[in-house]
């Protein structure tokens, strides 16, 4: 291996962290390290501030009414399934995606097998776009909740989210948004896109430590909210009536505070400077730029956004930082290894926990050669690291072709 280690997975989780997001959470875990909710103590009450205070900075990074909209959640799977098994009642019909994460996928399938609910799954294009007219063919009268990913973890393909809104208002269904991916990335508001359930992990593009996501619920989904899990939340000890208030009924046991501050802190260092939020742009150009033509390896999903040579700037408006690649004789879980190997270059190889979308996209889902080898730049993502990767790259495609 030479030179220095050369991230570049930033969808799996963001480093290096939101420097200040990091700092705050070590502070707290060295001079506080108190739980919310479960003392009035100096440094009980000091840990019930920075979950207010998180509350907020979210809320207001997605456009919320207010904080009490907001309960933090463990990741982005958690946030999901919180969310899904709250609003999903025996009987419903769901729509959700081919592109969608497992942590929807999975969570789904079960409730279908043990007979609560229904499941039928839009298709996607060839850039592993979800498309509406799919979608609007499996709408009935049974549809309670319609769930869409912001963005592809495997294409970065960024969903149109007004035609689901609509879709989801002609139904009478709920909009689930899983903006794990989109967060930090791409700006989203729930209002002005109707969204009635949006989750998200906080470990990556906002910067926030692993172990932590959350989930928005409009007042309506949240007077009636069924728990995920049930337990102890600091409130009402006396009673062990499995009836818990919001946000009470997503957050049984001991918060991650560390976490929850770090997410607090990374949000107001976002909303202090929109400009971060796209910061990412210069190196995710530079990289599909230096690698739509290198022979053997295939960009998937981008067919129409690349003109001739260069990358068509208002592409990035509809993109997270992933791109991903077919290999031509060699799989990509090879050509991961030996980019790390031998290259400090860590990439990640494989379906990435996606399980519909690559037949679509042009992909396997059995085999060595199954996947893509998946490139994900970040905010802190430099020029000469993308001029490392394209050099190793050439350098192996060439040797294998």
């Amino acid at each position: 291996m030479s030179g220095a280690r050369i991230y570049l997975d930033n969808a799996a989780t963001s480093w290096p962290k939101c420097k200040p997001a990091v700092e705050a959470a070590v502070d707290f875990i060295n001079n506080c390290g108190a739980t919310s909710g479960r003392g009035t103590y100096t440094s009980g009450q000091l840990a019930d501030r920075w979950l207010s205070r998180a509350r907020l900075a979210l809320s207001q990074l997605i456009g919320a009414d207010n904080a009490n909209c907001i309960a933090m959640c463990s990741s982005g799977t958690h946030a999901l399934n919180a969310a899904l098994r709250g609003v999903l009642k025996a009987g419903d019909h769901v729509i959700a995606t081919r592109a969608e994460h497992n942590s929807v996928l999975r969570p789904l399938e079960w409730l279908k097998h043990h007979g609560d609910i229904t499941v039928d799954y839009a298709e996607v294009d060839g850039c592993g776009r979800p498309q509406i007219a799919s979608a609007a063919g499996l709408a009935s009268d049974a549809t309670r909740l319609i769930c869409v990913g912001h963005a592809s973890n495997v294409t970065g393909a960024v969903t149109d989210l007004q035609p689901w809104q609509e879709l989801a208002s002609q139904c009478s269904a709920k909009l689930l948004v899983d903006a794990s991916q989109t967060l930090g990335y791409q700006s989203i508001n729930v209002k002005d896109s109707s969204i009635d359930l949006l989750c998200a992990a906080g470990h990556k593009g906002l910067g926030g430590l692993q172990g932590t996501g959350f989930l928005y619920a409009t007042e309506e989904i949240r007077i009636d909210f069924t728990p995920l899990m049930l337990g102890g939340t600091g409130l009402r000890s006396e009673s062990i009536a499995p009836v818990q208030p919001w946000p009470n009924v997503v957050e049984a046991g001991n918060l991650n505070l560390p976490g929850i501050v770090s997410m607090a802190v990374a949000a107001e260092t976002l909303l202090r400077d929109q400009t971060r939020i796209g910061c990412w742009r210069d190196a995710f150009t530079q990289l599909v730029s230096n690698t739509q033509n290198t022979p053997g390896l295939n960009l998937v999903g981008w067919a129409d956004e690349i003109a001739s040579d260069h990358l068509l700037p208002e592409s990035l408006d509809q993109r997270i930082p992933v791109a991903s690649y077919h290999v031509v004789h060699s799989s990509p879980h090879d050509l991961a290894a030996i980019l790390n190997d031998f290259h400090g270059i860590e990439v990640r190889a494989g379906l990435h926990c996606a399980g519909l979308i690559h037949p679509s996209i042009g992909g396997g889902t059995s085999g060595t050669d199954s996947g893509t080898l998946r490139v994900s730049p970040g905010h802190h993502t430099t020029s000469d690291e993308i001029d490392r990767f394209t050099l190793a790259i050439n350098e192996i495609t060439t040797a294998i072709a």
